[in-house]
C-alpha cells in the first residue's frame, strides 16, 4: 500500500460528525422535537454541557472584549466551499424526483411516525437512479463529501458536474440505498444523463467484478479510468490492508445509511399490506398515477371509528401528504365507485370528477372539510386542486381489468 498524506478530515472526526451529538440534535432537544428517550441521552452528553456553556460565555462577554478583536480572515478554502454551496442553492427550486438528482435528506420520515424512535444526526445525501418497487421509493446511492477516502468503487464528481454542494462530492457505489421520497428535502446537485450513465456503468462493474489486484492501494489519491463499457470515471484506488482507514470509513457510512434504508423498508411494508383484489388493484393504480406526476399517495391505516364497519375490509386510506386523505367506500366490477375526500392541510381543496374535459361533479372543501364524490364507468379522472396551484390527477380508466 502506497503511503500518502494524512486523509482529511481524520476518521474520528467523521465518526463524530455522523454519530456524535450535533448542534442540530441539541437544538431539536431544546425545542422538544425528539422523544424523551433521545432527549435524556442528549442531556447527559458532554456536548450538551459544552454547547450551553458556550452560550453562557457569549452572553457574559464584555462588549469591549468583542470589539477589540479584528474580524477573522476567511481562508481561501472556506471561501471556495461557500461559493460552491451558493452556486448549488439554485438547484433547490427543481421539482423532484428525477434520475441524476442529488437529494439532501434532513429528517427521518416514515408512514407511521412512531415506528422509529430516531432523529437524523446530520444531513445525508443520495443520488437518485430510478424508481423502485413503489412510486414512493427510489433506488440510488449514498453521496458524501470526503473525496480523500475514495475507493475503486467511489465516483468522484468533477468540475463538469458543477454546481453541486461540496457535501455531496462523491457517489458511493458500494453503498446503495432505497429512498422513501417524503424524506427528500431539496436538490443539491444534478448529473447530466451522460454522467449518470457513467455512474451506472461503474455500479454495474462493482456488481460484476472485483477491484484489480495489480493496482496498488493508494489512500488519498483519485485518478481517471475507464469502466468496462469504456466510460470515463474518476475514482480512488482499491482498498488496502487493515491499516487502510478507508475500511473504517466505509463501515461508518454503511451504518449511517440505515437512517435512509429503514424508512424505505417500512414504506414498502406498508405498500405490501394493500390487499389483493379489485380495490387493491385500484389503489395501486392511483398510487402509480400520482408517482408519474411526481406526487405522492401513501397508504395509511384507517382510523377506527366506533360502530363503523369501514375498517373491517382492511382497505387502507390514501394520503396526499399535508393536502388530502382519500377513503374508498365502493368500487364495482364495472369501475363505478364512491370515495370520501378530506382536506387535511391548511389550504382549501377543489375536487372534480371528469369525463374527458367535462366536469361531472365538483366539490369545494375548506381545511378540515370532508365530502364524498362518485363516478361511473365512463368517468376518466379524479382531480384534486389546491388554492396554491398543486394538482393531482388520478385516472379512473382501467388500463387492465380490475381483479375480483
Amino acid at each position: 500500500m502506497r503511503k500518502h498524506f494524512p486523509l482529511a478530515p481524520p476518521i474520528e472526526q467523521i465518526k463524530q460528525h455522523l454519530f456524535g451529538v450535533s448542534e442540530g440534535l441539541i437544538q431539536a432537544v431544546s425545542h422538544g422535537e425528539t422523544s424523551s428517550a433521545i432527549a435524556n441521552a442528549v442531556r447527559r452528553s458532554p456536548e450538551w454541557k459544552e454547547y450551553h456553556s458556550d452560550i453562557q460565555n457569549a452572553r457574559t462577554a464584555k462588549p469591549d472584549e468583542e470589539t477589540r478583536c479584528p474580524p477573522p480572515t476567511i481562508p481561501a478554502q472556506i471561501r471556495d466551499l461557500i461559493r460552491r454551496r451558493v452556486a448549488a442553492a439554485a438547484l433547490a427550486a427543481l421539482p423532484l424526483p428525477a434520475p441524476g438528482q442529488i437529494i439532501a435528506i434532513d429528517k427521518i420520515v416514515t408512514p407511521r411516525p412512531a415506528e422509529i424512535d430516531a432523529i437524523m444526526m446530520v444531513p445525508l445525501h443520495v443520488l437518485l437512479d430510478e424508481p423502485g418497487e413503489a412510486p414512493a421509493v427510489w433506488h440510488g446511492w449514498l453521496v458524501s463529501a470526503e473525496t480523500d477516502y475514495a475507493s475503486w468503487w467511489d465516483f468522484v464528481l468533477q468540475e463538469q458536474d458543477a454546481p453541486f454542494d461540496p457535501e455531496a462530492a462523491m457517489v458511493q457505489l458500494w453503498n446503495p440505498v432505497r429512498l422513501y421520497l417524503p424524506m427528500a428535502e431539496r436538490v443539491v446537485g444534478r448529473l447530466a444523463p451522460a454522467r449518470l450513465q457513467a455512474v451506472r456503468s461503474l455500479a454495474a462493474d462493482f456488481l460484476a467484478s472485483e477491484a484489480p489486484a495489480d493496482v496498488a492501494a493508494w489512500p488519498g489519491r483519485a485518478a481517471s479510468r475507464a469502466t468496462s463499457a469504456g466510460l470515463r470515471v474518476t475514482t480512488g484506488s482499491p482498498l488496502g490492508d487493515k491499516r487502510d482507514t478507508r475500511h473504517r470509513y466505509q463501515q461508518l457510512y454503511f451504518e449511517a445509511a440505515e437512517a435512509i434504508r429503514q424508512p424505505a423498508r417500512l414504506a414498502l411494508r406498508e405498500l405490501a399490506q394493500i390487499p389483493v383484489g379489485r380495490e387493491g388493484t385500484f389503489l395501486h393504480r392511483l398510487i402509480a398515477a400520482a408517482g408519474r406526476a411526481t406526487e405522492l399517495l401513501l397508504p395509511e391505516p384507517r382510523v377506527a371509528v366506533a360502530m363503523s364497519r369501514d375498517g373491517a375490509s382492511g382497505i387502507p386510506d390514501l394520503s396526499w401528504p399535508n393536502v388530502a386523505r382519500l377513503r374508498l367506500h365502493q368500487l364495482t366490477a364495472k369501475g363505478e365507485g364512491r370515495m370520501e375526500v378530506m382536506a387535511v392541510g391548511a389550504e382549501p381543496l377543489v375536487v372534480e370528477v371528469r369525463k374527458g374535459a367535462q366536469v361531472e361533479e365538483r366539490i369545494d372543501l375548506p381545511p378540515g372539510g370532508v365530502d364524498t364524490v362518485s363516478w361511473d364507468q365512463a368517468s376518466t379522472a379524479l382531480l384534486l386542486i389546491t388554492t396554491s396551484g398543486r394538482r393531482l390527477e388520478l385516472t379512473l380508466e382501467a388500463s387492465d381489468p380490475l381483479i375480483d
